[in-house]
């Protein structure tokens, strides 16, 4: 009855420019997957979600959610595209293509087609280090120049060195020194005996007998485990970056001698090397490292060192993958050595040609930047009237200058001639392609460490070379540091966004508000939860918290978000906020918009349907962590966060005529701002 009532009102709402947008593909994609046998009062999340899957061919590309249905679609479209290029309906060799994406499918090409070889590695680290014990007869070996070896390569070794934003200035990028990730390795036994193989089987691949390879990488393995232990015991994971303030390298090699960090740097960053680096340090695992490597045998530490390089490139590790696993690694591939030219492939893909990708760009660009600025101007009123600030003016004043000093970060999509440092020669081997890539990537993201020595940093370098969310990510950060939201390009998309014209009637402001405006305003929110609110709007730890009775009454209002419809309140209170108070946010913009139109229920209902479709599908494996923040955000359950959400707004209970009492119209509403 509502999917009906939904359509008439389209008709007499948006006349025939409606009539045409209910034949659309994205708005039967939305009746598609709603159930309108389930009440809307009973289960919102089955009501809008309850008939939606992902087809076999998504699902094979990792879909299992609407968000992961985004990535798994812009997976199909690169695969069919490469694919049909070497069947023969396009230039398989590379003739003809647009400068960058001949680079593309090269590496594509020898990924899925080549075999990769253990000499081409080996051959590589010879010629930066001659000297490694396993390889020829030397008895000297340096360790922190066989380090900066694998590295220069972007394989880490004895410790991780990452280019990272400042943790105290969001603006400047510094290295990170931290333990390795131990991802191979793990920590329960079954994952210790397949990494023993594995190393056993690249030493066999040496030439070593069966039983010095077998001997060998039980002391390999052993070394590893020992490096493990090395981590302080209050820090969980080697992956989490510790918030130390950035030190010179000068002043690290004084306090840590033994571990020869400047002849590190040197190696790494040649003719640019400095002393005056700024490094930020695990300094407990570094001040634990060094007696381990004095009580190792050299050979054990250079052998483990010679083996990060394959390993870092996966040699061998994957031989049994299937067809579709194999894709998807190759395109991860592409996602990380080549992300500027996969990203304009994408636009090209999904528009046709350059020039009405960058027309969609430019438009979406205004669009989003509108809504942006809508949801600022709604949380400021919602600050203004809150009661939290009674009485506390300057904490106000804090928090409309963050919210106003926020800002919304698009992908840089560049000119593929200003990003590509060189060109990818086809008869390279695919080991080859993805050394030369990863080399040049590691030189890219030093400069970026180096150009931002000192506060203000070169933006314009910045700008060109610093990390970009690309065409395989879908999720959306608030980057605390930076005061700053980004979106990725793998989201800006059909049916979030529409390719050919902007939002003209309720159900299409409908979609974008209750997609991406909703999720622009969960991560606003975050800039205020009870991580977000000791940050300034500089992204600082703020100099002075709020008072007290400010505080209280936080806690007070956030209390709500702990009761008895959220489980694991405590861990996922965050998320909680972010998503309830997001949403209040995009739906006051919403209704914003469409100042000028009467809202009835159904206009209503159209907002409060996009939203929850955003959770179609099961959580599962997409990365809800922001890259290298080395934490794992917790989240609710997709049905828990459509229902427990929806619930908390009394517009949505009257708009579906829900009773008093009902699973969507419960009691305690729970409000921040």
């Amino acid at each position: 009855m509502w999917r009906k009532l939904l359509f008439v009102c389209a008709l007499l709402w948006g006349g025939s420019d409606a009539l045409s947008l209910s034949h659309a593909p994205w708005e039967q994609d939305v009746e598609d997957a709603m159930d309108v046998q389930k009440s809307p009062c009973e289960n919102f999340h089955e009501h809008a979600c309850g008939n939606w899957h992902a087809p076999y061919g998504l699902r094979a590309l990792g879909a299992h959610d609407m968000r992961s249905r985004l990535r798994a679609l812009n997976k199909q479209l690169f695969v069919r595209h490469f694919e049909a290029s070497n069947s023969g309906s396009g230039s398989g060799n590379g003739n003809g293509l647009p400068e960058g994406e001949q680079e593309l499918h090269s590496l594509y090409d020898s990924c899925m087609n080549g075999r990769q070889a253990l000499h081409v590695y080996m051959d590589a680290v010879q010629r930066v280090l001659p000297d490694w014990p396993l390889l020829n007869n030397a008895t000297q070996f340096s360790w922190s120049r066989g380090s900066a070896a694998v590295r220069r390569f972007g394989a880490h070794g004895l410790w991780r060195l990452l280019v990272q934003q400042n943790w105290q200035a969001g603006e400047q990028q510094v290295f990170y020194v931290l333990p390795p990730s131990f991802e191979l390795i793990g920590r329960s036994d079954m994952s210790r005996f397949l990494y023993r193989r594995y190393l056993k089987y690249l030493l066999l691949e040496l030439g070593l007998r069966v039983r010095r390879a077998a001997d060998l990488a039980e002391q390999l393995s052993a070394f590893e485990e020992q490096l493990q232990q090395l981590l302080p015991a209050a820090q969980d994971s080697a992956e989490a970056l510790v918030l130390h303030a950035p030190q010179t390298l000068q002043q690290l090699h004084t306090q840590f001698p033994q571990l020869q960090l400047l002849e590190y740097f040197q190696l790494l960053l040649g003719d640019e090397f400095t002393p005056q680096l700024l490094l930020v340090a695990d300094t407990e695992y570094l001040q634990r490292l060094p007696r381990l490597l004095e009580t190792t045998d050299p050979l054990i530490v250079s052998s483990w060192l010679l083996l990060q390089l394959p390993a870092h490139f996966e040699l061998h590790l994957h031989e049994d993958l299937s067809l579709a696993a194999q894709r998807e690694q190759c395109l991860q591939q592409l996602n990380r050595l080549m992300p500027q030219q996969l990203s304009q492939l994408l636009l090209r893909l999904l528009h046709g040609s350059d020039a009405a990708a960058a027309a969609f760009y430019s438009r979406t660009q205004h669009e989003l930047q509108q809504v942006f600025d809508r949801l600022k101007l709604q949380f400021e009123r919602l600050m203004n009237d809150t009661y939290i600030f009674e009485l506390d003016a300057t904490s106000q004043a804090q928090a409309l200058h963050k919210v106003r000093a926020m800002r919304l970060l698009l992908p840089q999509v560049q000119p593929v001639r200003q990003q590509s440092q060189q060109q990818l020669q086809p008869a390279l081997s695919y080991d080859a392609k993805l050394l030369q890539l990863s080399q040049a990537q590691s030189l890219q993201q030093f400069r970026l460490a180096l150009s931002c020595l000192q506060l203000p940093c070169d933006t314009s370098v910045s700008a060109s070379t610093g990390p970009s969310l690309g065409s395989l990510d879908v999720n959306v950060y608030y980057r605390l540091k930076l005061n700053a939201i980004e979106l990725p390009l793998g989201l800006l998309r059909a049916p979030l966004l529409h390719n050919s014209v902007a939002p003209s009637n309720f159900h299409q402001v409908a979609r974008l508000y209750g997609g991406l405006g909703f999720m622009i305003a969960h991560e606003m929110v975050h800039g205020f939860d009870y991580v977000g609110i000791h940050y300034d709007a500089a992204g600082h730890l703020a100099a002075e918290d709020w008072p007290a009775r400010t505080i209280i009454r936080f806690g007070v209002r956030s209390q709500c978000y702990l009761n008895y419809r959220y489980s694991n309140a405590t861990v996922m209170i965050n998320e909680n906020m972010a998503d309830s108070e997001g949403l209040r946010l995009a739906f006051s913009a919403y209704r914003e918009q469409l100042a000028q139109q009467q809202l009835n229920s159904t206009a209503l209902g159209s907002f409060f349907v996009a939203f929850a479709q955003n959770w179609c599908g099961h959580s599962a494996a997409v990365g809800t962590a922001a890259p290298s923040s080395g934490q794992q955000q917790q989240h609710p359950a997709h049905w828990e966060r459509v229902n427990n959400v929806l619930g908390n707004f009394a517009e949505f209970a009257e708009a579906f005529d829900c009773r008093a009492g009902s699973l969507m119209n419960p009691p305690d509403k729970c409000r921040m701002w």
